[in-house]
C-alpha cells in the first residue's frame, strides 16, 4: 500500500514538474518574441504611469515593421547609457520634422502639438534644445510630466534602433492593470 501511495505521489511530482517547465518555456518565448517587462522608475511619465509600475514592452509588432506613431509610449535605450538603463517616454517628434521646444511647450513644423496628456506646470529645471532637425531614423520623446522629466530636451533624438517597443499593458500594480491605447491618428 505504502509502495502505491510513493507512486503516485511521483507521479504528481513529475507531472506538476512538466508543466512548470512548460509554463516557464512559453514565458521565456513571450518575452523574447512578444513583450517583456519594463518597470517605471521616477516621475517623469506622471500622471499616466507612475514609479513602481511594470509595463509590458510589446516587440512584435515592431519586429514585424508597423511604425512609431506620434504619442505611442516606447521603451528605448537611454542614449546617455544604452547598455544599462532602459525606459520609456511618448513619441512627440518623427523623422524628418523640426522640433521647437519653449518653456516646455513643443511645436512641430511650427504648429504647437496639442497634449491633453502632459500637465504644464512648473518649471523647466534645466536649459532645453531648442530647435533640432530630425533625420532619417530619429524620433524625439518626452515624457508626460515635462518639468520632471530628462527626455530628448535635454539629451536630444534617439535612434530607430534604440526604441525596444511600445508599452503596451500595465501589470503591476493589479489595481492599475490596463491596455495602453495606441492614437487615432498623427
Amino acid at each position: 500500500m505504502a509502495g502505491g501511495r510513493l507512486l503516485v505521489f511521483g507521479t504528481n511530482i513529475f507531472e506538476l514538474t512538466k508543466y512548470v517547465f512548460l509554463v516557464a518555456i512559453l514565458v521565456a518565448l513571450f518575452f523574447v518574441f512578444v513583450g517583456s517587462p519594463v518597470f517605471v522608475r521616477g516621475e517623469s511619465m506622471e500622471p499616466n504611469f507612475h514609479s513602481g509600475q511594470i509595463v509590458i514592452v510589446e516587440h512584435l509588432s515592431f519586429n514585424a515593421g508597423s511604425a512609431v506613431r506620434r504619442g505611442d509610449v516606447v521603451a528605448a535605450k537611454f542614449p546617455l547609457d544604452p547598455t544599462h538603463t532602459r525606459l520609456i517616454k511618448r513619441v512627440v517628434g518623427l523623422p524628418g520634422e523640426t522640433v521647437t521646444v519653449n518653456n516646455g511647450h513643443i511645436l512641430i513644423n511650427a504648429k504647437l502639438l496639442p497634449e491633453d496628456y502632459a500637465p504644464h506646470f512648473g518649471a523647466i529645471p534645466y536649459p532645453e534644445i531648442r530647435e533640432t532637425k530630425l533625420g532619417s531614423g530619429q524620433y524625439f520623446l518626452a515624457g508626460d510630466n515635462r518639468p520632471g522629466s530628462s527626455d530628448s530636451r535635454l539629451w536630444g533624438a534617439v535612434e530607430s534602433s534604440d526604441i525596444l517597443g511600445r508599452v503596451s499593458f500595465v501589470i503591476w500594480p493589479p489595481k492599475d492593470f490596463q491596455y495602453v491605447t495606441r492614437p487615432i491618428g498623427d
